[in-house]
């Protein structure tokens, strides 16, 4: 079966003893052709409308960093494009990647608006995925709506217990926070089959793109900017509505929102939390559970049960500045490599070996040892 994936140099890209340690990616995109993605949707009511009328993921009219090039969608495939387990052990040579998490990369979906049609997709791409990856062996992540919480729990108790499915995959943006309680009983369901909840970066959904960003007009605005403070805040509403007082064995990780933000969110958190603590008690969890405060330091859920991936790791160049940040942003407890493999912001494991930053154990950390305490591998 011809493959579509781009080398690396690894003599150039990837350092020699990156071979040699254990390498866990955790936001690893693959991307099935749309028309055999479309051979998985069950609903026929569904496909009908799909196949002859919108295509199979709709996106409004928006410019992204590919608008320049007239084919589109450069930058989505820098690295090719991984549609069967083949391509991913391919590309996964070159990157000295062991073990990739891999997803559907079908990350406009929740751009879009019709909710059955929505689910269509996302129930046709977890049955992609078992045949294509999961049962190839691959880890995977499921996929799961973030716009239908009963639909979510039925995939949940449909493919969770599949093998190789390690993780649920779904979105952060600012329209509503993974802190409200309509998603309880999602939570529930990830902790009952010990599955960590990645949370990938969107531009919100259907009717706005952005409470933030409409205005911005760069990809560096867009992507640098908005998805990050998206990323914070879900955390600190999900912190401060005590989802993890309710749920303190879920695992979150945040893809590709940003982490050096850790020492300031950890700092002020903790801050204004103790100047003013009592409206803890009325938000919904508290006042169900009667709870008056949370039970611990803001700054300690944010060590102990968020995670964030490292692409684009924009490491300073001055190694004790960047090791300085490191501590400060409890990097040992909460990194987590990912290559973002295909895309043009594909970030080989190459800083953990030329800065003097990184110890051994902190390395370690990163590159698999918080993969591995959340991920059943």
């Amino acid at each position: 079966m011809e493959t579509s994936v781009k080398r690396l140099d690894a003599d150039r890209e990837v350092p020699a003893e990156a071979f040699d340690d254990e390498i866990v990616d955790v936001d690893f995109h693959v991307n099935p052709l749309e028309d055999e993605l479309l051979s998985y949707v069950e609903d026929d009511r569904a496909l009908d409308k799909l196949t002859t009328e919108f295509g199979p993921t709709p996106l409004m009219g928006k410019w992204d960093a590919a608008y320049g090039i007239k084919e589109g969608q450069e930058g989505l495939f820098t690295q090719g494009r991984a549609k069967y387990a083949e391509d991913v052990h391919e590309a996964c040579e070159g990157l000295a990647v062991d073990e990739p998490i891999v997803n559907p990369g079908i990350n406009n979906l929740n751009h879009q608006h019709h909710p059955v049609l929505k689910n269509a997709i996302a129930q046709a791409a977890n049955d992609y995925m078992l045949d294509h990856f999961a049962d190839e062996g691959v880890s995977t992540s499921m996929m799961i709506p973030k716009w239908d919480t009963e639909y979510a729990v039925d995939e949940i108790e449909r493919v969770a217990d599949e093998d190789n499915i390690v993780a649920a995959y779904s979105w952060f943006d600012p329209k509503i926070p993974w802190g409200n309680e309509q998603f309880d009983p999602v939570f529930e369901a990830l902790v009952e089959h010990d599955l960590p909840l990645l949370l990938h970066g969107s531009l919100a959904y259907w009717p706005q793109h952005s409470y933030i960003g409409d205005d911005m007009l760069t990809w560096t605005e867009v992507l640098g900017f908005d998805w990050p403070i998206h990323a914070m805040v879900n955390v600190v509403n999900m912190i401060m509505r005590g989802v993890f007082d309710k749920y303190p064995d879920l695992d979150v990780v945040i893809q590709e929102g940003g982490h050096w933000w850790v020492p300031f969110l950890r700092y002020r958190m903790d801050e204004f939390y103790e100047m003013h603590p009592e409206d803890i008690q009325i938000t919904p969890r508290k006042m169900e559970s009667g709870g008056t405060y949370l039970e611990r330091t803001p700054s300690e859920y944010l060590r102990d049960n968020i995670y964030l991936c490292t692409q684009p790791f924009a490491l300073p160049r001055n190694a004790g500045a960047a090791e300085n940040l490191l501590d400060l942003s409890m990097a040992d407890d909460m990194f987590i490599y990912s290559s973002d493999w295909p895309h043009q912001t594909l970030d080989p494991p190459t800083w953990f070996y030329t800065s003097r930053a990184f110890d051994d154990y902190t390395r370690e950390q990163i590159l698999s040892g918080n993969a591995n305490k959340i991920l059943d591998i």
